[in-house]
Order: structure tokens, then C-alpha cells, then sequence
């Protein structure tokens, strides 16, 4: 499995853009599953999720993996194609401009941002995230910011997170380590 993968499709982007998906590629990112371990990773009926899976499929975001038999039935096994997706920016762009286009990036975006809120709550529920003592470190950082630069300034400063991102994203997980969730958004606000 790959650690990365770049959307470049527009449709996979379209079928990934809906919080229970994402929660369905983080669940089989993690080992080959079943749709109905999945189901009750996450607390779902399966009947709720089959679907999901097959649109995930279809896209090639997730892949078969292996069949078994089991009491007379076939249990697929589903695992996502890497670890880690980006979204690149230039679906978004040329030829996919557009009403379409444009209810695709918000779609995208509003699904990234409530599955990062979701994720915060649970992680507050399990109390990964506690308030910050004067002898604790940081368990978490949420800012929000506006920077004022030139485009070739912002240019090299989203090269420099690109190049971040996929050191981050690099090499083979081991054991012991902690998952950390990351939600960027870096967009112009106003032109001079």
C-alpha cells in the first residue's frame, strides 16, 4: 500500500467528500476489513454502509483485498489504496471551473471540516485532548489567521507545507507512535 495518493479526479474527489467515506478510509486504512467490521467499528448498521463502500470501490479509493467463506456466505475484505490523500488543487481548476466544480470544492471542504470536528469530540471524549497545564505539553493546536504576503511569498510557503506534508506522510508507521489529525486550508482572501 501506498503511504500517499493524489486525487487528481475529479469523481473520486466527489465520492470521498461525505464524512461517513472518510470515516470508512480511515477504518480501512488501518487493516483489511470487512464492510460489517467496519459497521461495527463505527457504530453503523451495515446495510447503512454498503453502498459507501461500493462508490469507494468504484472510484479506486478502496480495493478487494481478499474473499472468505464463512457460514455460507462470501465476507469481503477492503482495504484503502494508501494511508494518506491529497486533494490536488488544480481539479479545481481550467476545465473543471464551473458550478460543478465549485459545489465539488465545497462539498469537499465541508466534509473535511466536519469530520475534523467530529474527530476532535471524540477525541475530547477519550480525553486525548485535555486543557493545557503549566507542566504538560501541548496536546493540540487550533489557530485561525490571516497572513498578509506576496504571491511568490505564498507560492514558497505552500511548497514548504507540500514538502512537510509528504515528509509527515513518509516511511512506515511503527509501533507505538500517536496519530495526530491535520487540517489545512491556505486560500487567498483579497487581492490588492
Amino acid at each position: 500500500m501506498k503511504e500517499s495518493f493524489i486525487l487528481k479526479n475529479p469523481e473520486q474527489v466527489k465520492v470521498m467528500a461525505h464524512p461517513l467515506r472518510m470515516r470508512l478510509i480511515e477504518s480501512f486504512s488501518h487493516k483489511p476489513m470487512t464492510a460489517k467490521q467496519v459497521a461495527q467499528l463505527l457504530g453503523q448498521k451495515p446495510t447503512k454502509l454498503y453502498h459507501h463502500v461500493d462508490a469507494l470501490e468504484r472510484v479506486g479509493l478502496i480495493k478487494l483485498v481478499k474473499t472468505q467463506k464463512k457460514r455460507g456466505t462470501l465476507e469481503k475484505y477492503y482495504r484503502t489504496i494508501a494511508h494518506h490523500f491529497i486533494v490536488d488543487r488544480r481539479i479545481f481548476q481550467s476545465k473543471h471551473e464551473g458550478k460543478e466544480a465549485l459545489g465539488q470544492l465545497q462539498a469537499t471542504v465541508g466534509a473535511m471540516f466536519d469530520e475534523t470536528l467530529s474527530e476532535i469530540n471524540r477525541s475530547m471524549a477519550q480525553r486525548l485532548i485535555k486543557p493545557r497545564s503549566k507542566s504538560k505539553s501541548r496536546q493540540a493546536i487550533f489557530a485561525r489567521t490571516r497572513i498578509k504576503t506576496t504571491l511568490e511569498q505564498a507560492e514558497r510557503l505552500m511548497k514548504k507545507i507540500d514538502n512537510l506534508l509528504k515528509q509527515c506522510c513518509a516511511g512506515k508507521r511503527k509501533q507505538g507512535e500517536a496519530e495526530y489529525g491535520l487540517t489545512l486550508a491556505f486560500y487567498p482572501i483579497k487581492k490588492k
